[in-house]
């Protein structure tokens, strides 16, 4: 039984176990792990990977919405990951977008968050 409050939803913010749980049984993101712990596609519904393996393009699903009924769109996981790696995000995951260009200055506040390598490419391609 967790007896911690779950006080944010927001995944800069959020650094308890607790809240972590909440969120992954709550939230879709990219992808998701199925009963086998094997990535299978939650919002996108496929990507592409470039031949230097340096550039993914996830395509997502034109059906996904938010609780409020608002489409998701691949703009709303661009601000989502810049918000992660800014200076000011709290939850200490910011390693998590190590790999992705530029995240690991914009974090030490070297580097503008707007320079973090990822882009809305349309509504539904990121």
């Amino acid at each position: 039984m967790e007896t911690d409050v779950v006080s944010s939803l927001d995944t800069s913010v959020t650094a308890s176990i607790p809240q972590w749980d909440t969120l992954v049984q709550t939230m879709a993101g990219l992808y998701r792990s199925d009963k086998n712990d094997q990535p299978v596609p939650a919002v996108a519904t496929s990507y592409h990977k470039s031949s230097d393996g340096k550039t993914y393009t996830f395509n997502l699903r034109h059906n996904a919405k938010w609780s409020n009924g608002d489409t998701v769109t691949a703009k709303d996981f661009v601000t989502a990951w810049r918000k992660g790696v800014s200076p000011k995000a709290m939850s200490g995951y910011d390693y998590i977008f190590s790999n992705i260009k530029n995240a690991d200055q914009i974090s030490q506040g070297k580097k503008a968050v707007s320079s973090l390598g990822v882009k809305a490419v349309g509504k539904y391609k990121c």
